[in-house]
């Protein structure tokens, strides 16, 4: 049987009575502070955002974010899905798929939540481009000597063999 934390006279817990809880998920903390926030654009819950790639898929999420969700005043069903896309030719790629858009966020939100998509053109905010990190190759044994044959002599061989696969890297660009 757990305990709840006791508290003082002003009505607040402890340090001690708070670490005595174990270790909290950063969620749990921060949801707090995002409702309101979140709850703002429309998105009750706010996990629609955090989740975005997880709703609609990675590729759907790499040129889309969503804005908000707005309803009709007092309701919470047929709903529209503020959607911004980075550019006008992925907005053009994503209005077919407005159909798949409100049947994934439905099954994530609940049935009827949502019925129309509205696409705005706009940079999308910083935490939804993805730029992947490109993939070196292998430098040849052969490259790295040639390389290092440029360099010459030189007292410390950790900058030696440094330069030397710098270089070979650039060599390879051309």
């Amino acid at each position: 049987m757990s305990q709840t934390p006791k508290r003082k006279a002003s009505g607040k817990t402890t340090a001690a009575d708070r670490t005595s809880r174990g270790l909290l998920g950063i969620a749990a903390l921060t949801e707090r502070v995002a409702r309101p926030v979140l709850g703002k654009r429309g998105f009750s819950a706010g996990q629609v955002i955090g989740r975005w790639a997880e709703i609609v898929g990675s590729e759907l999420a790499a040129s889309t974010a969503p804005e908000r969700v707005q309803f009709d005043r007092g309701a919470r069903t047929n709903g529209t899905l503020h959607l911004r896309v980075e550019s006008g030719g992925a907005a053009v790629l994503i209005q077919p798929q407005t159909p798949l858009i409100i049947e994934r966020v439905n099954n994530f939100l609940g049935p009827g939540t949502i019925n129309k998509v509205k696409v705005n053109q706009g940079p999308l905010p910083q935490r939804y481009v993805t730029n992947p990190i490109p993939r070196t190759k292998t430098i040849t044994a052969d490259a790295l000597a040639d390389a290092e044959s440029e360099i010459g002599d030189m007292r410390s061989d950790s900058l030696k063999q440094a330069l030397a696969r710098l270089g070979a890297r650039l060599k390879d660009r051309k």
